[in-house]
């Protein structure tokens, strides 16, 4: 099937899903690109269609009726990026249970409204690459299908569990469930970071980019640490701070 034309019903749902609203209506969103493409098709992600412009010479392994070619004009006006590559998956959101991700000796991160859509994809991706186990956001942080944070996951949002706006106590009681040590940044803190054993067990917050931490989220935090930093930079971006933190964990594991 070929769409020329931006009255089509599929090109009109897909323009919407850029609005956070529409895509919760629907329990859809959409990536693009080939790898973030390619990384969709091999997940356990239920795929709706996958759309490419009709000169597309990718070898793509997808069922006929959910592969669709569109006009290379009408694929632009349906892309987020300015300079679209072709191809893009509308993917299913999955239904995850926070109860069920939560395991003792597990590790996890936690994102306190962190807003920029670069950060938190950027932090995703970080998560994937040293092995956490699960992801949350809470507080009205910004929406994990947002298309600039699926970006900037570079395909990492089909290798871990990413669960948006979880419930403040939802989410603390189940890691305290299950015996799930909470620790934060925080520039005060006493301790450094290799101090700590942030290896297995944990779960790490990471807050808004300007204010932090919330601290009505104190009551909820076993102890804090920070990074070590003998420049004159005051603080570091969240989603480098947290790549750092999750980069020691990896250590520490690696070294037990």
């Amino acid at each position: 099937m070929l769409i020329t034309s931006e009255k089509n019903n599929l090109i009109k749902d897909i323009k919407k899903l850029s609005e956070k609203k529409y895509r919760y209506e629907k329990k859809l969103f959409f990536v693009e690109g080939k790898n973030s493409v390619f990384e969709s098709l091999k997940s356990s992600f239920e795929i709706k269609y996958v759309l490419a412009s009709e000169d597309c010479d990718i070898d793509l392994d997808v069922e006929k009726d959910r592969l669709v070619f569109v006009d290379k004009s009408i694929f632009k006006k349906i892309s987020d990026t300015v300079t679209p590559q072709m191809i893009m998956a509308v993917v299913k959101m999955p239904d995850y249970n926070v109860n069920d991700l939560i395991k003792k000796d597990g590790l996890y991160v936690i994102l306190d409204e962190v807003q920029d859509p670069g950060n938190l994809g950027t932090i995703i991706r970080s998560a994937d690459a040293f092995n956490v186990d699960a992801v949350f956001t809470i507080n009205n942080a910004v929406d994990v299908y947002n298309p600039k944070v699926l970006r900037s996951t570079m395909g990492s949002i089909f290798h871990l569990p990413v669960v948006n706006d979880v419930p403040v106590d939802k989410l603390f009681e189940a890691l305290k469930r299950n015996g799930v040590r909470v620790l934060s940044t925080n520039l005060k803190a006493e301790k450094y970071i290799y101090d700590c054993d942030i290896s297995r067990n944990i779960a790490l917050i990471f807050g808004n980019e300007s204010r932090g931490v919330n601290k009505l989220l104190d009551m909820y935090v076993d102890g804090s640490f920070k990074i070590p930093m003998d420049g004159m930079a005051e603080s570091l971006n969240v989603s480098v701070a947290a790549s750092i933190c999750l980069y020691e964990s990896q250590r520490q594991r690696l070294i037990k």
